[in-house]
């Protein structure tokens, strides 16, 4: 049954169904798709057409005039009448010739791009990124060749042309006025011809930059908001906008930033009057572009449109991911899965839902509880902010530099202007050389800044906005962690993640310091050293690698099953150095998170190093509490009695130690491990709302969100409520 959203609900078919038969009880609307080739046969009617019709225009007086060109020798004053009215005939000759030639260069660097991707594809495949280069260079071409062609055409049918009456009768060394047009002309096409060489210039470096930009970032990106539009157009079908359970949800998503309250805001009152005037209506946004079918921008109320606007406020972006988990998933289920995914889009959307879901679990958990939502949906914002701010960025960097050429070439082609038509520049020719050489030394300082801040942006390119990173000094192990915040040709701003404040280093000392990117480098690991006793057995070290094994495989959520335990030194045979490393699940681009996660890794391993345990080197040290050290005067035996019994308690404290019968003291035992494990627990979590489940990942904190906790309210398919949803 279809309704006015342009949706069609149905029930959800037996289990027993098969694919096909699914697929044919629900048959695959048509997807309507741009007539792609119908508009650019209109673009290229449209094309030819001002070409014929300016070139009509151009030879109408060409025709009328090209009579004058049959002289009567004999008669010297007809002669030299028809040979001025046959000036009209080359001036127009010259124009039409102009922009024929124009044009068919035009035409030429239009499909020069394609050409050159098919060529590359069977010479260098690695040259196909530049195809782009030529697109992008179609203006700067064409307004070359044509201001070429336009030199060309004049020098030689008017300025050189002896059949115009000004070049037979004026005296030739006399400066004529298409002399002037002829060196303007020449001038011209110099200036045009470096600016297309700058040009040229900026694109290779963009499109190199971009290029080494990290593409997966961006790629992921995309595919974040594009899951997210689905998944929360399919929220609004099962719940629409304004729904009791997801009321404050609705508001924070509306107006990012804003706190929720009961009272409607100026900018809600606004909204609300632009609805009820139909500003915000279809056919007002067509007055800005594209129609909002063709165009997710322009439509106020898309899912997309929504969706870019609530990841703008961390807020926003935690109600939003909120609404989609709690109206997707099931009732009474806790995550996430596939199949609820697949139920609320259809069967036909097998494709896409296996792609959406792999996009939002990015733990390969196979599902997504709420915070785990809540923080991919959240980050994926700050790294949108991010690209959005490194664009700005690298533009600014990119225009600065652009606008240097430009007014360089710019005073070259003056000076070269002025030695041609100001002959006492000639003489002051050394006078000037000198001042240029002297003011080369006086600048070339931040020149030397200037190119060394263009290497290091634009070729070298070690991190992106956003990206966290450390930087060493060049002889130093010791690095500073930093966030980048802003970029420039001469400097660059981070934020240093131990003290939140800012610091600002030049490109130029940058480029003499070794910098790690973290974020660029996947999943990291983390290392750490153990120093213990030399008289560690194996089989305490092994029981250490099984207790902190079974860790890591009851947070899967936070760490990848692997751990690396080595011995790797045994000192001067007096202790045992021991590496422990294992690998974060996330990145370490979120700082405050992957603090929190070692912090949780070093409190389970100090738990279990007391729970084998296992002594530091020299053992316990004599005269403390556990080693109380004494002078007494026994007997043989009773010596031999305390040693014995302080052997036996060392045993009995190991993991493999036969139990004792002593039920009071395995009871006392018994609660002060538990004790200890509930006060690790409570430490090493993040603030949440509710109590963690064993295996939940310690994401971020999303109070104030759980009202009816941390279940799903859709109702399951066959129950009376849900149905399958396809778009139209």
């Amino acid at each position: 049954m279809a309704d006015n959203k342009g949706f069609t609900a149905t029930t959800r078919a037996d289990a027993n169904t098969s694919k096909s038969q699914q697929l044919e009880q629900f048959p695959i609307p048509p997807t309507p798709q741009p007539n792609k080739k119908r508009k650019l046969i209109l673009w290229g009617i449209k094309y030819a057409l001002t070409v014929i019709l300016f070139a009509v225009a151009l030879l109408i007086p060409i025709l009328a005039t090209a009579g004058a060109t049959d002289v009567v020798e004999e008669d010297a004053e007809l002669t030299a009448a028809k040979q001025y009215r046959n000036l009209i005939f080359y001036i127009f000759l010259w124009l039409f010739v102009t922009w024929v030639g124009t044009c068919a260069v035009d035409i030429f660097v239009m499909t020069l791009p394609y050409l050159f991707r098919f060529v590359s594809r069977w010479v260098n495949p690695a040259y196909n990124r530049y195809w782009r280069i030529f697109r992008v260079m179609r203006k700067p071409l064409t307004v070359v060749m044509g201001t070429v062609i336009c030199y060309v055409s004049f020098s030689t049918l008017v300025n050189n042309n002896e059949l115009v009456a000004i070049n037979a009768t004026v005296d030739p060394s006399a400066w004529r006025w298409d002399d002037t047009i002829n060196d303007v002309l020449e001038q011209l096409t110099f200036t045009v011809a470096f600016y297309a060489v700058q040009k040229i210039l900026i694109s290779y470096i963009s499109i190199h930059y971009h290029s080494r930009t990290e593409s997966v970032r961006n790629s992921h990106s995309k595919d974040m908001y594009g899951a997210l539009a689905t998944l929360y157009q399919a929220s609004i079908y099962l719940h629409p906008v304004g729904s009791a359970q997801f009321k404050i949800e609705d508001t924070l998503i509306k107006n990012p930033g804003k706190d929720v309250s009961g009272i409607t805001n100026k900018g809600q009152e606004a909204g609300k009057f632009l609805d009820r005037v139909g500003f915000r209506s279809a056919k007002k946004a067509r007055y800005f572009g594209d129609a909002p079918d063709k165009s997710h921008w322009f439509g106020h109320g898309s899912a997309y449109a929504t969706v870019e606007r609530a990841m703008q406020d961390s807020k926003s972006a935690a109600a939003l991911a909120t609404r989609i988990w709690r109206s997707l998933v099931a009732q009474d289920d806790d995550a996430l899965k596939t199949s609820d995914i697949e139920e609320v889009l259809g069967p036909y959307r097998i494709n896409e839902t296996q792609k959406i879901f792999k996009t939002i679990d990015e733990n390969e958990s196979e599902d997504v509880r709420l915070d785990e939502m809540v923080m991919t949906v959240v980050e994926a914002g700050r790294i949108r902010s991010a690209i959005y701010k490194g664009m700005v960025d690298i533009d600014h960097c990119l225009n600065t530099f652009e606008w240097i050429i430009i007014v360089f070439i710019t005073i070259i082609m003056t000076y070269f202007i002025l030695i041609l038509y100001v002959p006492r520049i000639k003489e002051i020719q050394s006078t000037v050389s000198i001042l240029g050489v002297g003011l080369g030394f006086a600048v070339g300082r931040t020149v030397n800044k200037f190119l060394y801040g263009c290497i290091f942006v634009f070729f070298d390119h070690p991190f992106d906005i956003g990206d966290s990173v450390q930087v060493y000094n060049m002889a130093s192990t010791v690095a500073v962690s930093c966030l980048v915040k802003h970029q420039s040709l001469l400097y660059t701003v981070f934020t240093r993640l131990d003290t939140q404040q800012e610091l600002q280093i030049t490109n130029e000392r940058l480029a003499l310091k070794r910098i790690e990117n973290v974020t660029r480098s996947g999943a990291n690991r983390e290392t750490r050293a153990i120093f213990v006793d030399i008289k560690t057995t194996f089989v305490d070290i092994m029981h250490l690698r099984t207790e902190m094994e079974a860790f890591l495989k009851a947070n899967p959520r936070d760490y990848m099953p692997n751990l690396g335990l080595n011995v790797v030194d045994v000192a001067e045979l007096n202790k045992l150095q021991l590496n422990i490393a294992w690998v974060h699940k996330n990145n370490w681009s979120n700082e405050p998170l992957r603090a929190k996660r070692s912090d949780r890794f070093m409190c389970a391993l100090i738990a279990a190093i007391r729970k084998v345990p296992i002594m530091r080197p020299g053992g316990v040290p004599l005269g403390t509490e556990d080693r109380p050290y004494w002078t007494a005067q026994l007997g043989g035996e009773e010596g031999q009695k305390l040693v014995t019994e302080k052997r036996k308690a060392a045993a009995a404290a190991k993991m493999d130690a036969p139990r004792s019968d002593d039920r009071d003291a395995l009871a006392k035992k018994s609660e002060a491990m538990r004790k200890e494990d509930e006060a690790r627990e409570k430490f090493t979590k993040l603030p949440a709302a509710l109590t963690a489940k064993k295996g939940e990942s310690s994401s971020v904190d999303v109070d104030g969100l759980h009202r009816a906790g941390r279940l799903g309210l859709r109702n399951k398919g066959g129950q009376g409520g849900g149905g399958l949803y396809y778009p139209s």
